[in-house]
């Protein structure tokens, strides 16, 4: 929770995250500005890597791999941003809090509706919100 606020932090409070923020939007503007946005890229991309790397070391005691596993990791993946909504960081988080219990109390309850739980989840959210929890109203598809 720490790391996330700090991202959070960085992304929204910092001139290098209004940078990307902006060459999200526009990247052909911000290059027009001077900034390398391919470099600026680069940098997000590295500190993605980074962080990825950081979840699998925290998760490898925890989880153990199988043929599987990736498919099920990317599937919790897409509920998690589609439940919180395309383009907030705000929406990730709250949206991985909320698909990690209902997976972790359907596991515990029943364990063989657990994915059930997950999609069912998801359906409500979108049924309610079609953007998502805190999605951006013009990204819908």
């Amino acid at each position: 929770l720490l790391l996330a606020g700090a991202m959070w932090l960085f992304l929204e409070r910092t001139r290098i995250g209004a940078i990307v923020r902006a060459g999200v939007s526009d990247a052909e503007l911000v290059g027009g500005l001077g900034i390398n946005i391919q470099l600026v890229f680069a940098g997000v991309f590295a500190v993605g890597t980074a962080l990825a790397a950081l979840a699998g070391v925290v998760g490898a005691p925890i989880l153990s791999l199988y043929p599987a596993l990736d498919f099920e990791i990317l599937i919790l993946t897409l509920v998690v941003v589609v439940v919180g909504g395309l383009g907030t960081l705000k929406g990730a988080f709250w949206g991985a809090l909320l698909i990690g219990m209902a997976d972790t109390f359907g596991k515990a309850l029943a364990p063989q509706f657990s994915l059930f739980l997950i999609f069912a989840v998801m359906a409500i959210v979108l049924l309610i919100r079609p953007s998502g929890l805190f999605g951006l109203e013009g990204l819908e598809a």
